[in-house]
């Protein structure tokens, strides 16, 4: 009976590699401004290597990095960590199998991958995705350069003072109409001991996708209030955010 039982496991064994990826609703990319992360804890300048030798001329010439591509449930039980790695430092996690040209371009517009987000994020969202690691960050790669090619400029134009939500919105309008009613905006006040800098900043640009059922990845854009969003402005007083420079 137990050799029996042995075979019938080794059966079932290559089925379970087979298994559909969890359901979800659609996809929610975080596009982080890197000089409000930073900012955000005194340690995050000392240990990530991102934070290290932040400059005005690296923002211009990329106001926002990639942070993730997360697969999102509507009933905002998202699913996370689908191939059971998790815990310990990022850099402990299994390295990426990537194409040298994917990996080139994902450490363009993510340099945390010098810290191994870029393997926490497959860890976390992307082993949900059903997409292969390849094809999971060159998505993430080209809607990251999307965005910023929409309203990178405005953002990276106004470092060290506010702009209005609403003007950003208007450029969305503008270079890429779809993106407008998908993409939200969120402010934080750092954590720093710099009371200068303790005023709310936009730390982070959001972009709501469908689910393409046909290929499992992103496909068109999606309205933030479909997703669940209430509005587009989250935490931003008077609808105006500060953008955050570091100095060259």
């Amino acid at each position: 009976m137990r050799w029996k039982g042995m075979v019938f496991a080794l059966l079932l064994a290559p089925l379970a590699g087979c298994a559909e990826p969890p359901r979800f609703d659609y996809y929610l990319l975080a596009l982080s401004v890197a000089p409000a992360f930073c900012e955000d804890e005194p340690q995050r300048k000392r240990t990530f290597a991102q934070c290290q030798a932040p400059s005005a001329t690296g923002f211009r010439s990329l106001p926002l990095t990639l942070h993730g591509l997360w697969p999102n449930r509507a009933d905002r039980k998202h699913p996370t960590y689908c191939g059971g790695e998790s815990g310990g430092a990022f850099c402990s996690l299994p390295p990426l199998r990537l194409p040298p040209q994917t990996r080139a371009r994902l450490g363009q517009v993510m340099p945390a991958t010098a810290d191994c987000l870029d393997r926490y994020q497959w860890a976390k969202h992307g082993s949900c995705s059903g997409l292969a690691e390849a094809e999971y960050f060159a998505a993430s790669t080209t809607l990251t350069e999307r965005v910023n090619r929409a309203i990178g400029g405005e953002i990276a134009r106004h470092m060290g003072r506010e702009v209005s939500l609403a003007f950003l919105r208007e450029t969305l309008a503008k270079a890429d109409p779809a993106l407008k009613d998908a993409v939200t905006f969120d402010c934080q006040t750092p954590r720093t001991p710099d009371p200068v800098k303790r005023r709310p900043m936009l730390r982070e640009v959001r972009v709501y996708f469908e689910r393409d059922p046909a290929t499992g990845g992103p496909g068109a854009l999606l309205a933030y209030a479909r997703a669940g969003a209430k509005h587009y402005n989250s935490g931003c007083p008077q609808g105006r955010a500060y953008i955050d420079t570091p100095l060259d």
